[in-house]
């Protein structure tokens, strides 16, 4: 196995000004809920290769969810696969209907993009 994609680095989609939402959205959750979170993201970086139903799943046009269920409280970061090596956490949420609504996946989509361009252009630089 080539060493150099068995794992993927996970890393947090920042915007123009240096805000990352997803981190601001883990702050928010209360310390056990955020150990439990960040726990699950380091897995999906060592195991992206084997990860399945119920950890992740995938939403549509390159966009995944990794699932995490609380007791109450179904969260879900969605992610994509981005320049070879990574997995940008692009948009995190409560889930409090049977699927990920819509727009909540188009915000991770203009995410994505977005992140795109601004590392394309120099703006943001990959670890």
């Amino acid at each position: 196995m080539d060493k150099s994609v068995a794992h993927k680095k996970t890393i947090f989609y920042v915007d123009e000004e240096g805000n990352s939402p997803v981190e601001n959205f883990l702050d928010r959750l209360d310390a056990s809920a955020k150990a439990k979170i960040t726990a699950r993201i380091e897995f999906l970086g060592k195991h992206w290769r084997e990860a399945r139903r119920p950890l992740v799943d995938y939403l549509e046009n390159g966009l995944y969810e990794l699932r995490v269920q609380f007791v109450k409280d179904k969260v879900r970061v969605i992610y994509a696969y981005m320049f070879k090596d990574y997995i940008v956490l692009l948009h995190g949420i409560i889930k409090r209907t049977a699927k990920v609504p819509e727009n909540d996946k188009l915000i991770a989509q203009e995410r994505r993009l977005n992140f795109e361009r601004l590392v394309k252009q120099g703006r943001v630089r990959l670890p």
